[in-house]
C-alpha cells in the first residue's frame, strides 16, 4: 500500500513538472524588437524566429503612415542549432512570472525593447527600457540582441 501511495505521489509530481516545463517543440516563435516614440523613419525594428517553418522574419517599420518610409520585411531560413540554442536559453517559468512592463520603457525617448515568446499553450511579451536587461532573462536578451544586430545589419 505504501508503494502505491509513493507511486501516485511520484506520478502526480511528474505530471505537474511536465505541464510547467516547455519542451523545445512547444515553442512556436521568439521575437525581439526595439521602438522609439519620437522618431521619424523606420523607428520600430524586430526579428521573429519561428519553429515551423524554421525561419527568421526581420522587420523595420515607421511609427505612423510615413510614405517615404515604407515597411521592410525580409524572411530568411535559420538552422536548427540556432533555434535550439535560442530555445534552450528561455526559462519559461521565470518569463511567465515577469510583469508585462518593467521600468519605464521609452520614457524621455530612451526607447523600448521587448521580448515575446509564443508557445503551444500561450504567449507573453515583456517590454523594458532599451539597452537594459531583465533579471532572469539576461542570456535570452543578449542572444536576441546579437541575432537582431546580425540580421538587421544585412538590410
Amino acid at each position: 500500500m505504501q508503494f502505491i501511495c509513493s507511486l501516485i505521489v511520484a506520478l502526480t509530481f511528474l505530471v505537474i513538472l511536465h505541464k510547467t516545463c516547455a519542451k523545445n517543440d512547444d515553442f512556436i516563435s521568439i521575437s525581439s524588437g526595439t521602438s522609439f516614440g519620437r522618431c521619424v523613419g523606420r523607428c520600430r525594428q524586430s526579428i521573429t524566429l519561428m519553429s515551423d517553418p524554421l525561419q527568421v522574419v526581420i522587420s523595420r517599420e515607421a511609427n505612423s503612415n510615413q510614405a517615404s518610409y515604407p515597411p521592410i520585411h525580409v524572411t530568411s531560413p535559420i538552422i536548427f542549432s540556432e533555434w535550439n540554442k535560442l530555445v534552450s536559453s528561455v526559462n519559461l517559468d521565470i518569463f511567465q512570472k515577469l510583469d508585462d512592463r518593467i521600468g519605464c520603457p521609452d520614457c524621455a525617448d530612451g526607447g523600448a525593447e521587448w521580448i515575446q515568446v509564443d508557445w503551444n499553450n500561450g504567449s507573453k511579451r515583456v517590454t523594458f527600457e532599451n539597452g537594459r536587461t531583465v533579471q532572469g532573462l539576461e542570456e535570452l536578451i543578449l542572444t536576441m540582441r546579437q541575432i537582431r544586430q546580425i540580421y538587421l545589419s544585412k538590410m
